[in-house]
């Protein structure tokens, strides 16, 4: 259970660096927020090394499913022609 934990937070750890660093000037304050916020919890879970309650893991799986997920893809919202 710990190695998933920390594989999912190391997903997430790496989706929002690369989020961050992507960011045009123009984002919104809570876009970047967001994903500060993400990130550096992130970086908490993996330097804690703590072993988590299965709560935390699906919630970090979750998460990284979420950040994972491409925005601009059909897969919550289909239109049906």
């Amino acid at each position: 259970m710990m190695h998933i934990n920390l594989a999912a937070a190391a997903i997430v750890l790496v989706r929002g660096l690369l989020a961050l660093n992507h960011m045009c000037p123009g984002t919104a304050l809570r876009v970047r927020a967001t994903w500060l916020l993400l990130t550096v919890g992130a970086a908490a879970v993996l330097l804690l090394g703590a072993p988590p309650t299965w709560p935390e893991v699906a919630l970090h799986c979750g998460i990284a499913a979420l950040v994972c997920v491409d925005r601009r893809a059909p897969i919550i919202c289909e239109s049906k022609p």
